[in-house]
């Protein structure tokens, strides 16, 4: 099976879809431009950021809220069972995330 080691990624269209204003103590470092991406971890995970809050909510697969962490905030659905020797494909829907200074800055940091 072919592995795929790259990311498609997109800029939104439009984000009317944002539902969540909400500002944090790190208001500066996150953004409400949610993007439409595809990756790929390994031969069996799919990553799909949906932009587009109406499309991610007729995924027809439960969601969950998976929170707001120092990345962002994002909605999770998952289709096929991790372990089970099938492919998951896990789609998201990032309310809010960080920008991209915020990235090329923290990975300074690391550096």
């Amino acid at each position: 099976m072919a592995k795929a080691t790259c990311v498609h990624s997109t800029p939104p269209t439009n984000t009317s879809a944002i539902d969540d204003p909400q500002s944090s103590r790190m208001a500066g470092r996150f953004e409400h431009n949610p993007q439409t991406f595809v990756g790929c971890m390994g031969s069996t995970l799919v990553y799909v950021g949906v932009a587009d809050r109406g499309t991610f909510d007729k995924i027809g697969a439960p969601c969950q809220d998976a929170g707001e962490s120092e990345n962002g905030h994002v909605l999770v659905k998952q289709v096929g069972n991790h372990g089970d020797n099938e492919v998951v494909v896990i789609f998201q829907h990032w309310i809010k995330s960080r920008t991209l200074d915020a990235q090329i800055a923290d990975r300074r940091a690391r550096s």
